[in-house]
């Protein structure tokens, strides 16, 4: 007769890297009582002391979170695209005074030549605004 031996212990699942996602599963497989967290430090192959860094910060990113004011996170994603707005604007009115500075200076052949090179090369509306 042949005693059945015992299985070796599973190996615990590897990791390259541990991301906030895996982390994040493994927190909420435990906070949802699915697994004890010394059977996850097993099952994954981590130290409980890991575990309780990784709970403690998902906590205060879940507390962080809950803080945030909707409206004053919108309020200032408006304001920004407003101040890039009157950036662009100030950029394209900068370019356009540039240009007309260009036309009203004489120039000699070279140097028109040149500067239409650049100015093709920055903005392909120029080439057809100079011939």
């Amino acid at each position: 007769m042949h005693k059945q031996q015992p299985s070796p212990p599973s190996e615990p699942e590897k990791f390259e890297r541990w991301t906030a996602q895996r982390k994040a599963a493994i927190i909420l497989e435990v906070l949802k009582g699915q697994i004890s967290v010394p059977e996850a430090a097993r099952k994954y192959g981590f130290t409980q002391g890991e575990y309780r860094k990784w709970a403690d910060e998902f906590m205060r990113g879940g507390m962080d979170a809950l803080k945030v004011n909707r409206k004053g996170l919108e309020a200032e994603h408006r304001t920004e695209v407003r101040r890039l707005q009157a950036k662009i604007g100030q950029l394209v009115m900068e370019n356009e005074i540039a240009k007309e500075a260009l036309r009203i200076i004489p120039l000699d052949e070279n140097e028109q030549h040149s500067i239409g090179s650049l100015l093709a090369k920055v903005s392909p509306e120029s080439r057809s605004a100079g011939s």
